[in-house]
């Protein structure tokens, strides 16, 4: 394998490392309006399934000759680069999703004490 080939195989693992970082804040996205334990466990389940799914297409679509350590560092090094940079814009946005979901979730929990409020009043009236 030439060098030129080794440089392309670690650029487009380092893609797949950014990519694998978008794909994780989407996934944490998704488990934010949640507080279990179980649901952080089954995204982060998720995340890894997708994740391997999403560079074994990517190798075989491109032709990698073996998975080669310079190429899992590679996408290390991407998943990095992502944090450091694409993250915060990414973050800020969840966070405004979340600042707009906390006043709807908390709307619904009054709900739910008001109506188990009349219900106690209803059942205590028929006695």
């Amino acid at each position: 394998m030439s060098e030129v080939d080794q440089l392309y195989v670690f650029l487009v693992s380092a893609v797949c490392g950014v990519a694998g970082g978008l794909l994780y804040d989407t996934i944490s996205l998704v488990r934010l309006p949640f507080s279990s334990l179980w649901i952080r466990y089954i995204t982060d389940m998720l995340f890894c399934c997708l994740f391997a799914v999403l560079y074994l297409t990517v190798s075989v679509l491109c032709e990698f000759p073996d998975l080669r350590m310079y190429a899992f560092a590679a996408c290390i090094v991407g998943f990095v680069l992502y944090l450091k940079s694409l993250h915060k814009i990414v973050a800020f946005l969840a966070k405004k999703i979340y600042n707009r979901i906390k006043p709807i979730q908390k709307d619904k929990k009054i709900c739910r004490k008001r109506e188990a409020r009349g219900l106690r009043r209803k059942k205590s009236e028929r006695s």
